[in-house]
């Protein structure tokens, strides 16, 4: 596993694990472009690298934004909904999008440990 820092910005998907068995390969946006296009032409979940805030301009349903430190812990996570904007996020390094309520049920909250590769 690797950090965040060390993954590959050019990395098209990251695979995020957690100790509780959780494995999953999300889209990753680690160059400007790519989070400048973010989900608004589809995809149900980014990983926004680097990314301290997130804002729902353009989109038309509500996500959830997991807020991750650079060791990986999650620092929060909330909902944005279509046309508002989070304010940055103190200590984030990343943000992981994903359908609302998605984080619950798979169990990711404030204080989960993540890993990070390139998928």
């Amino acid at each position: 596993m690797t950090t965040i820092k060390d993954l590959p910005k050019r990395a098209r998907s990251v695979r995020i694990s957690a100790d509780d068995g959780l494995s999953v390969d999300v889209p990753h946006a680690g160059t400007f472009f790519r989070r400048l296009r973010g989900l608004l032409f589809g995809g149900d979940q980014l990983l926004l690298n680097p990314c301290a805030s997130v804002h729902g301009i353009g989109l038309r349903r509500s996500l959830d934004v997991a807020y991750i430190a650079p060791d990986g812990k999650v620092l929060e996570v909330a909902t944005i909904r279509p046309w508002a904007a989070h304010r940055p996020r103190r200590g984030a390094k990343v943000a992981w999008e994903a359908p609302a309520g998605k984080f619950s049920a798979m169990g990711i909250a404030a204080g989960t440990s993540l890993r990070f590769r390139a998928a």
